[in-house]
């Protein structure tokens, strides 16, 4: 096809072309060409590909905010490669990781202004007073009272949002905080039978100077001094005598965990006699609150249209996509060894490849670091790990892992969010294998319209030990949710404190909602923890539970089990339309 016919064919569709645009398509149609020697044919073909290419510009000029009639090179190379996508190149587009490494955005609430924003990693805070980190890793001061004002904001809004807590006309009804999972219907998962015209009056702590009768109110359980528990809030902090609960929700009640507490006060002290966790917020209702541009940490979905095409390619091409999740992989375990080089048989046949997350620790034992090689000990295990995935040439080019570390991996263990394992130890991995991606704990990953949460944490261990008040007792299997059988089959055996634990966390809006001498967490990077909006899946390498799938109102939390117990992992399966609607699924299994 000559110049002046593709020249032409802009005009009719009342374009102009640069020229280095125009130098482009006559290579790409002389390109397409060469491979077919009937003339006739090739006429036709061009043709083709040029109306092909026409018809994909005039659409990205229309859904363009700034459209030019003049097609230059870029908007060129930017369609032809649209065109050409295949989906490896959809797959790869799909995922995207944040870390600690390269900045989570913090969501920022103003409890004043009622508003949202999203604040970048590095910039300044709301007023601008002082830089957001300014103190570094470790914070300053101011850090350490927003960290806490941030998680109270965050679930007060969400509270204020609900039904029961909207003020009505008339208002006055007693408020029953049983908030288990296992009614959905909304007259009764709230805790409390009322009339269309009642709702739930939140006293704020400095309204109880002077006032009389059972009051309820929000608040963080503190310790002010030792043994002495007191409930506070932005307002004022007062003395609790949790002696006395009559009632309790499911979950667990701990320090720095924020409760709906309902008493009255006595000579100064609030006797409880119900508390319980706030009320959990779905994920699309909590996007709708947020709105869309503040909810979206990976700045990958700007708009509604954006946000719905992710959604259909997901369907399109996600359904094939499995992470194979395995936690407590010691690799100085020969066992181990052998599991993984049969693990990594085992798939190498799949297409496309699952993608292997692996969370620590990596090592039943680390060499202390008076040791003179202790570097070159570290080092080789993950050597050991390179030499075990080479051994299957097809994942070791073409898979792709993600590497979690766990509390006593090499590092600056003991705090959270905890950061990546250091280069120096896997540069051999990172050199025979292709795609090795390092992330600090926890991490986001972004796949396709969802969000998935993956953290190594022993949260069930440290809840318990951090328990203030007895959680109710569950029978084994609830869960008031749909399961299909097999995953019905293992919830069955589920231990109840794994649903109270996981309970606990989403309706918290936290990890690990415990006290920091229990977990220390840096200050500046606390919105790392968080779970609000509530993620689509949580993925928790926790080795003092079993293994467990569980699906809380709309989120999906899962625990693959110890690997270098009983060579336990899970493949999970974000995308299953099995059932006709779209769900995740996921598949327990066991290397002997």
């Amino acid at each position: 096809m000559s110049k002046k016919q593709v020249l032409m064919a802009f005009k009719k569709r009342g374009l102009s072309i640069s020229p280095a645009a125009l130098n482009a398509v006559l290579n790409l149609l002389s390109y397409s060409s060469s491979s077919n020697d009937d003339q006739h044919e090739n006429t036709k073909d061009d043709t083709s590909m040029l109306n092909s290419l026409l018809d994909e510009i005039k659409i990205r000029l229309m859904e363009s905010s700034n459209p030019s009639l003049v097609v230059s090179r870029e908007l060129l190379e930017q369609v032809v490669a649209g065109m050409t996508r295949d989906a490896n190149d959809v797959m790869e587009e799909a995922m995207q990781l944040l870390d600690l490494n390269n900045g989570v955005p913090k969501l920022h609430y103003d409890i004043m202004k009622k508003r949202f924003s999203l604040v970048a990693p590095g910039s300044g805070r709301q007023g601008g007073e002082t830089p957001a980190g300014s103190g570094g890793l470790f914070g300053e001061a101011e850090d350490k009272v927003d960290m806490f004002l941030q998680r109270y904001a965050l679930i007060y809004q969400r509270l204020m949002r609900q039904e029961n807590f909207r003020p009505k006309l008339t208002s006055g009804v007693s408020y029953h905080p049983d908030i288990s999972a296992d009614d959905n219907d909304d007259d009764d998962y709230d805790g409390y039978n009322r009339s269309q015209d009642e709702h739930v009056k939140i006293t704020p702590l400095e309204g109880l100077l002077g006032s009389k009768g059972t009051k309820i109110l929000l608040g963080m359980i503190v310790q002010v001094e030792e043994g002495q528990y007191y409930l506070e809030d932005p307002t004022a902090q007062i003395p609790m005598d949790l002696s006395r609960i009559e009632f309790r929700s499911s979950g667990f009640i701990t320090e720095n965990s924020i409760c709906l507490v309902e008493g009255e006060t006595q000579d100064g002290i609030l006797v409880v006699a119900k508390i319980g966790q706030p009320i959990y917020e779905t994920r699309h209702d909590a996007i709708q609150a947020i709105g869309l541009q503040n909810s979206d940490l990976f700045g990958a979905i700007p708009t509604l249209s954006e946000y719905s095409k992710l959604q259909e390619e997901e369907i399109k091409h996600g359904q094939d996509a499995m992470f194979v999740l395995l936690s407590d992989v010691y690799l100085d375990d020969p066992v181990v060894m052998t599991r993984l080089e049969k693990l990594f048989d085992g798939f190498q046949d799949y297409d496309p490849l699952p993608v292997f997350v692996f969370m620590g620790d990596f090592a039943s034992r680390y060499p202390s670091a008076a040791e003179s090689n202790a570097n070159e000990i570290i080092t080789g295990y993950f050597d050991d790990l390179a030499n075990v995935i080479c051994k299957t040439p097809k994942i070791a080019t073409k898979g792709k892992f993600i590497l979690v570390p766990g509390q006593n991996d090499p590092g600056i263990g003991g705090i959270m969010p905890r950061s990546q394992i250091p280069d120096y130890f896997t540069s051999g991995l990172r050199s025979k294998v292709k795609n090795v991606h390092l992330v600090s704990n926890p991490c986001r990953l972004r796949f396709f319209s969802q969000e998935i949460v993956i953290c190594r944490l022993d949260v069930l261990s440290k809840l318990r030990r951090d328990c203030l008040v007895d959680p109710p007792p569950l029978s084994m299997g609830e869960s008031g949710k749909s399961q299909d059988s097999q995953k019905q089959q293992k919830l069955e055996n589920t231990n109840p404190l794994v649903q109270h634990a996981i309970q606990t966390i989403l309706n918290q809006g936290h990890l690990c909602p415990v006290p920091l001498s229990s977990l220390p967490i840096y200050w500046n990077y606390d919105h790392l923890l968080r779970l609000y909006p509530p993620p689509d899946a949580i993925i928790l390498g926790d080795k003092t539970a079993e293994a467990y799938f569980e699906t809380y109102n709309d989120c999906d939390v899962m625990n693959p089990g110890a690997f270098h117990t009983d060579g336990s992992f899970l493949a999970f399966s974000p995308v299953d339309m099995s059932s006709g609607t779209r769900k995740a699924d996921c598949e327990f299994s066991q290397i002997e």
